[in-house]
């Protein structure tokens, strides 16, 4: 839960989405081909494709070593 919180602090703090903050992550990946979405409403699809057409590409250097820092702290947030 609380990796989860550090991310969505760090994409308010840029102004993204928590959305647009993971679909950018994920579309920046040299070895990404697609991402599945799972949008379950129509506002839902809009935030998805949204975060794909108007988020910068790639994430600005300071939102990536954002990413990067909250990931050193918390390798899998699945885990206590």
């Amino acid at each position: 839960m609380e990796a989860t919180e550090k991310y969505v602090e760090l994409a308010k703090k840029h102004g993204l989405t928590p959305v647009e903050l993971a679909l950018g992550f994920a579309r920046d990946r040299p070895f990404m081909t697609s991402s599945i979405i799972g949008a379950t409403s129509v506002n839902q699809l809009k935030e998805d494709i949204d975060a794909y057409v108007k988020t910068e590409r790639p994430l600005a250097p300071e939102v990536a070593a954002g990413i990067e820092d909250i990931f050193r702290r918390y390798k899998d947030p699945a885990i206590l």
